[in-house]
């Protein structure tokens, strides 16, 4: 069995992980929003305003519905920026959706472990939230692939069970093995629910085809997992929390935090570099630039990754 990586200073830690990060992006061709003359106000957005109107009888607490609808807003306005405002509805719905799910994980475990077999079965638990998701995932046909709206519906699936998996007391305390090289990133998978994400880019009025973007889906999974990843460790290590992919990976690997976050960048850059080369004078290749950068965007501007903090 591999032992816990050491933990390292506080101040040195920001340093060397400002360092990955600046170069990161540096490498990831990201321009961001003043430099290419964007201004994201999400709050003013119709996908906001639509959300907060649908989904403000849910506030369980002051100001959780108005974080969760900026947020799901934000992953649907940031890396697709060119969607028609139907679409970017559909992808705001389906993070918010994930967003309740986790807090009712937190809230209310048991619930959550019966939630896919009460929306599959119609029963009657949590009604309105079952048949808003039942709905939201129905639509995805309306304006993807049948093909690629099933892959979005199994992501959104797939997420419910991570997050149980994540909670499951004999899962989260069990010690890494060395020999279970596939476990951090067949969590990830689970609990990224990035394979939606990675259709959310291609809507079949804009490229109807799926051979000219399918063989690429899994490194766009890869790309939106990882980069995510990357980017949202330090609010992670601000608060001690060790239940992520680097950890996991840190832990099997034997590796120090640091060096492991620098080889995902790597792996990030390279797998970003791959794809771009691959989509190029395809009609894939455009919104695949525009959400690469867009996902950046959003790790950015969303003010609980506390990149700002850093001087980003």
């Amino acid at each position: 069995m591999s032992q816990k990586p050491a933990v390292i200073e506080e101040d040195q830690f920001a340093s060397q992980y400002k360092k990955i990060i600046t170069n990161f992006v540096k490498d990831l061709d990201y321009v961001p929003p003043n430099t290419r003359g964007a201004d994201f106000d999400i709050s003013s957005s119709q996908t906001y305003q639509s959300l907060l109107s649908e989904f403000s009888p849910y506030g369980t607490r002051a100001g959780w519905v108005e974080a969760t609808c900026l947020a799901a807003a934000s992953s649907a306005e940031l890396p697709y920026p060119e969607h028609p405002v139907e679409v970017k509805l559909l992808i705001a719905r389906f993070t918010w959706y994930l967003l309740y799910m986790d807090d009712l994980g937190h809230k209310d475990p048991a619930s959550l472990k019966t939630f896919q077999h009460s929306m599959l079965t119609k029963q009657t638990s949590e009604r309105s939230i079952l048949e808003g998701l039942r709905k939201n995932l129905a639509d995805m046909s309306d304006h993807w692939n049948p093909i690629a709206a099933n892959c979005i519906t199994v992501a959104g699936m797939d997420f419910i069970t991570g997050r149980l998996m994540e909670m499951e007391p004999s899962i989260r305390d069990m010690k890494s093995s060395t020999l279970a090289t596939s476990w951090p990133n067949y969590l990830r998978v689970k609990t990224g629910a990035s394979p939606g994400y990675a259709f959310f880019i291609y809507p079949t009025a804009s490229v109807p085809d799926l051979s000219t973007y399918i063989q690429m889906i899994e490194d766009i999974r890869f790309f939106i997992d990882y980069a995510n990843d990357v980017l949202s460790f330090y609010k992670e290590a601000l608060v001690g929390e060790t239940n992520n992919y680097i950890h996991y990976r840190a832990e099997v690997t034997g590796k120090e935090i640091v060096q492991t976050i620098q080889d995902v960048a790597n792996e990030v850059v390279d797998t970003h570099s791959r794809i771009s080369q691959a989509l190029e004078s395809t009609k894939a290749s455009k919104p695949w630039k525009l959400f690469a950068n867009g996902l950046l965007d959003f790790h950015f501007a969303t003010k609980r990754y506390r990149l700002s903090d850093l001087g980003f």
